[in-house]
Parts: structure tokens; sequence; C-alpha cells
């Protein structure tokens, strides 16, 4: 494989408890399932998302419900009138509620500009931020939606969605993102309330060639294709991981829990900060 000067940088760390790092800025799209950590901004849900999210009434309310309000409950959709939640009724049935909320993301942040500084030569400057987009799904549901919520990671980054940053899908076990053609580099601290060492990397798009560093099974130009062989079962045994694809790849990496099974493996490795592309 090819090496590249560039390289992706991952934070799939930032939305759990356990992250030691600085904060990003990021959106939460609420899908089908409660969102368990309260310290997130909640941002948007869809129809279903505002549903489970009712019943958690203690959380923040979400800036936003889209979708083709089939399934909202009248109860429900007062509630949130009455909160201030703007309902953006969309019945487009060629797309889904997912589908819908990044659309609205997308059009707020061209309004959300960050100063870049100023030195004593210029002017300061803005430009747009893009934040990353938490995702909480669920893919213990119909096939078809988990099927849909995991296109939706790959079909993103299309220039419908220029304002984004990175993707993340979030369930109950695990967070899941694609990763760029060329190198990436993840950063997956192991530990209590933050991540666990089991990792899978799955091709479900077109066959690639991996290329991979501090995982226990590491390959080099590796084939990997669904129906001849892939990378599941894997182990953390070092930050940042390093994987250089041929093609978007599906990374997945379990959720850690609270009863401290797995231990730190590794500090943040200098904050990593510098690694970003």
């Amino acid at each position: 494989m090819s090496s590249s000067s560039s390289c992706k940088l991952w934070r799939p760390a930032q939305f759990t408890p356990g992250d030691r790092m600085p904060p990003k800025s990021c959106a939460v799209v609420i899908l089908n399932q409660p969102l368990e950590n309260k310290d997130l901004l909640v941002g948007v849900c869809s129809t279903k998302g505002a549903q489970h999210h009712e019943s958690h009434r203690e959380q923040q309310h979400p800036q936003a419900i889209c979708g083709d309000m089939d399934s909202l409950r009248p109860a429900v959709e007062t509630h949130y009138r009455e909160a201030g939640t703007h309902i953006i009724k969309d019945p487009d049935q060629y797309s889904t509620d997912l589908t819908k909320c990044l659309k609205y993301i997308n059009g707020l942040t061209k309004n959300w500009l960050i100063e870049d500084g100023s030195d004593r030569n210029g002017p300061q400057s803005s430009r747009v931020l893009r934040p990353d987009i938490a995702i909480f799904g669920s893919l213990g549901g119909r096939a078809d939606q988990a099927f849909s919520q995991l296109h939706q990671l790959y079909a993103a980054n299309e220039a419908e969605f220029t304002m984004l940053g990175d993707l993340y899908l979030i369930t109950r076990e695990s967070i899941m993102f694609v990763l760029e053609k060329g190198r990436n580099s993840i950063l997956a601290p192991v530990g209590t309330h933050c991540l666990t060492k089991n990792v899978g990397i799955i091709p479900l798009g077109r066959p690639s060639r991996i290329t991979t560093h501090g995982l226990e099974y590491d390959v080099t130009d590796w084939q990997t294709e669904i129906g001849t062989q892939v990378s599941t079962s894997n182990y953390i045994v070092n930050t940042p991981v390093e994987v250089e694809t041929t093609e978007k790849v599906l990374f997945t990496v379990e959720l850690g829990g609270a009863d401290g099974k797995d231990e730190d493996i590794t500090e943040v490795a200098e904050r990593g900060r510098e690694n970003t592309s």
C-alpha cells in the first residue's frame, strides 16, 4: 500500500464520560434509544427518538424533532412544543428520519462561526464550525433499519452534508464510524467508562486492503471482503490505533462499562492533538 503524508484523526472516546481529552463541539441525534450520557448537549431527535427521550424528562430538551411525524404521539409533540423544541415535519418517504436530521443540522451549521484568531498583521477571521455528529441509535431492532443506519454512515460524506464533521453511530454496546481511504489514526483509550479493547474492521462497501498497527492481530496489505475474510474479534494493544485502507471500511469499538473489567493500557499519547491532519 502506498503511504500518504496526511492522516485522519478519530476520537470515538469523546462521547464517553471517561475521556480525558478536551471536548470537541458536536451535535447529538437521537434515533431510537434514550440518551444516557446527560453531559452531552441534546441537539436533534428523530420522531422515534423523541418518544424515548420524552420518558427521560429530567434531561435537556432537544432543539428540534425531525421526521415525517408518523409515530410521534400527540401528547409528546405538545410537551416538546411547549418546551420550545422546533417540530420539523418532512413527509419525504424517500429519505429516512436520520437523513432528515442530518439535513437540518447541515443547514444550521452555515451560521455557526468560530474565530480563527488574528496576528499583528491582519484582522481576526472567522470560519464555519463543522461539528462532529453523535448518532444514538440501535442495531438490535428491525434488520432493514439497522442496515439503513450503517448505509448513512457511508453516504454522509457526499456533497449534501458538506457542513458536517465526522459521524459516529453509538449504540448501548459500541461506537461505529467509517474510516476514510488512506491513513487513519484512532485515539482509543481503554478503561472504565471509556472503551474496551474489543474492535472490528468491516468492509461493508467495496473490498479493501488494510494495514494496521496497535492491534493484537495486526495485518499488512491484507485483502478484506464480506464473504471472504474480515477482521473481527480483534483487540487494542496500543493507542492510537493506525489503519491504512484502500477503501472506506467500518471501524467498531466496544464501549467500556463501570465494572472496571478493562484496565487502562495507556494514556492518550501526548494528548494526541498534534496528530490531527
